[in-house]
């Protein structure tokens, strides 16, 4: 299961937390690092993104909730696929939806 992780920083960190903070994502991110495609920091510095690649909703779950700055954000979570494998599959549906099934 592939998933896009949007985080945007919504409410700041005090500035003495931000050092334990840092290193607790760094861990975080290590511990994780096998299962990501993606791993990005928005040039604005107001977050990042990422692609996960996990087992099974469960551990998408653990890997959110285990977030160091999950508290401190505005997380969206988007189940993805493979833009061509979509792509085939819509024309398939609109091959059926049209009448030409092959």
């Amino acid at each position: 299961m592939r998933a896009l992780i949007i985080s945007r920083q919504k409410f700041p960190v005090a500035q003495a937390e931000f050092p334990g903070m840092l290193q607790a994502f760094a861990a975080w991110r290590e511990r994780y690092k096998p299962l990501m495609e993606k791993f990005e920091f928005f040039v604005s510095g107001n977050g990042g993104c990422g692609i996960v690649n996990v087992p099974d909703d469960d551990t998408l779950a653990r890997i959110m909730m285990e977030f160091p700055f999950g508290p401190y954000s505005e997380n969206e979570v988007l189940p993805i696929v493979d833009g061509d494998t979509a792509l085939a599959m819509q024309q398939e549906l609109i091959r059926q939806m049209m009448g030409g099934q092959s």
